[in-house]
């Protein structure tokens, strides 16, 4: 089942349940109950608890204030009004989310306080939808675990070794694709897979940016583990722009009109980009490694383009390599 399909079920169901609880607890109105349910359940564990926390807030709010109004001016389209107002206010104020953020929050907030307001307001029904909202904000928080069963830091931190390891094995093929002369498209198919890896990492951080905002919504989430995570992202990211660099300069050099390798620097760059590759997927990589292939690559250099061309992989497979360490000491 698609993570669409499993979402629109758990959804459903937790609306469901919401509902057929809400009829059989005393004092909790099953409608605003189904409702929050449905509105509230995410893909993923720490947007549902961060809305979850608005909806429950929102109701809270909503039922309280609304009590205040309506005893002073009774109640009129006007409650609806200061109510909606107050939401805005708050969710800046209280600064529940970032300035780009704030109008959505205030605006699912606003939608809970009008649940709760409705129609004939009163205590006791303001009690019932609360407690509504309540249990509806629960079963989503439920439905929410149940479609993301693994902790996203997890998944993420997963996801970031798998990179390093594609970024390993093409630094590797690369190697030994160096040392038979590749063609231009061979060298153009290297480009084009780094360049997915380099867009994979720069997904990767929009996740991890993702994680670090809603942090303190989720108690899956560690804030350490965030911070260690983040090192080791942003050591992924140094090794895909070097990778993709590297691969640029090999398909420049197999085009007829750009500079190509001396053959006396193929064998020694070759060299340096394997033990790059194995100090990618290392349990602990050295900082500097193949000074003397590195030597021999430059010596190999007959002209300047060709010395700046070596140079510039021979820089860019040692700070690979600095990258492994980095992300090993976190």
């Amino acid at each position: 089942m698609s993570g669409y399909a499993r979402l629109a079920v758990l959804t459903a169901f937790a609306a469901v349940v919401a509902y057929v609880l809400g009829e059989a607890l005393p004092y909790t109105d099953p409608i605003p109950a189904a409702i929050t349910a449905a509105v509230a359940t995410r893909a993923t564990f720490h947007h549902a608890a961060k809305e979850t926390v608005f909806q429950t807030l929102g109701a809270l709010m909503g039922a309280a204030v609304a009590l205040v109004i309506v005893s002073l001016i009774g109640s009129s389209a006007l409650v609806i009004f200061l109510l909606v107002l107050l939401c805005f206010a708050l969710a800046r104020f209280l600064r529940l989310a970032s300035p780009e953020e704030s109008p959505f929050v205030a605006a699912s907030m606003a939608v809970t306080v009008i649940l709760v307001v409705g129609t004939h307001f009163t205590t006791e029904l303001a009690i019932e939808r609360f407690l509504g909202v309540a249990l509806g904000a629960l079963c989503a928080l439920g439905a929410s675990a149940v479609a993301a069963p693994r902790k996203d830091t997890r998944v993420l931190a997963a996801d970031i070794d798998g990179m390093k390891d594609s970024l390993s094995d093409l630094l590797a093929r690369m190697a030994k694709g160096l040392r038979e002369t590749p063609d231009r498209a061979t060298a153009t198919a290297w480009r084009e897979e780094a360049v997915e890896l380099r867009n994979q990492a720069i997904g990767l951080t929009a996740r991890w940016e993702d994680l670090a905002s809603h942090s303190r919504w989720s108690p899956r989430i560690d804030p350490d583990e965030l911070a260690r995570m983040k090192v080791e992202l942003d050591a992924a990211s140094v090794m895909s722009a070097r990778v993709l660099s590297i691969a640029s300069d090999l398909t420049r050099a197999a085009g007829a009109s750009a500079p190509s390798l001396p053959a006396a620097a193929v064998t020694p760059l070759a060299d340096l980009m394997a033990m790059a590759a194995d100090n990618i997927a290392a349990e602990d990589p050295a900082t500097s490694i193949g000074r003397t292939q590195a030597h021999d690559a430059v010596r190999g250099a007959e002209q300047t383009a060709q010395l700046a061309l070596i140079g510039g992989i021979v820089s860019n497979l040692n700070r690979i390599n600095e990258a492994s360490s980095e992300a090993h000491d976190a």
